[in-house]
């Protein structure tokens, strides 16, 4: 009754089967986003450097130029094209006078897209964020009773089948001090 099955049927199952089988999804997130600036010394603009507390205040000009560093991680085997980052920036604004915990972060004033053209299998790549609005946002503040306190960027990879949501989104938060 038993019926004996050759290694060549197995193997040619086996070869079938994996011919068949969905494709691995692109396992590609959002390692870190840094925060980096440039300042304008004199008339001569000095390279970016990392920074950690952003130097600005409604009523005075900021002249620094400040971008932020999102860096891709690609862990799969085969390289991954194609990649749009949706980012969105908010400020946490406090009422002149209040203590820090009243603080409340405001709705998003800034939302766009970068395009990444690839990267490659099993490395990373770092994408720059340039346009962020923040002096246009400080005027609008000026006279309003409301300071800044942080500055937070939202981003996130343009989902793809097999993604995980913790993978392709990160937040990243820069404190507001006065100069």
């Amino acid at each position: 009754m038993y019926k004996f099955i050759s290694p060549r049927t197995v193997v040619c199952v086996l070869a079938l089967a994996a011919g068949f089988a969905w494709p691995a999804a692109a396992e590609t997130g959002i390692l870190k986003i840094d925060w980096e600036l440039s300042k304008l010394q004199d008339k001569k603009r000095l390279p970016f450097a990392p920074v950690a507390v952003l130097k600005a205040f409604p009523g005075v000009r900021f002249t620094d130029r400040l971008r932020s560093v999102i860096t891709l991680n690609n862990t799969s085997a085969k390289k991954v094209e194609g990649l749009v980052i949706r980012y969105s920036l908010r400020l946490r604004l406090l009422k002149a006078g209040d203590a820090q915990d009243k603080a409340f972060w405001g709705v998003p004033f800034y939302v766009e897209e970068v395009r990444v053209a690839a990267v490659g299998a099993m490395s990373t790549r770092s994408a720059r964020v340039l346009n962020f609005g923040i002096s246009d946002q400080l005027n609008k503040l000026r006279n309003s009773g409301f300071v800044p306190v942080a500055l937070k960027l939202e981003a996130m990879l343009c989902p793809r089948q097999g993604d995980t949501p913790s993978e392709i989104m990160k937040e990243s938060v820069i404190e507001i001090q006065k100069p």
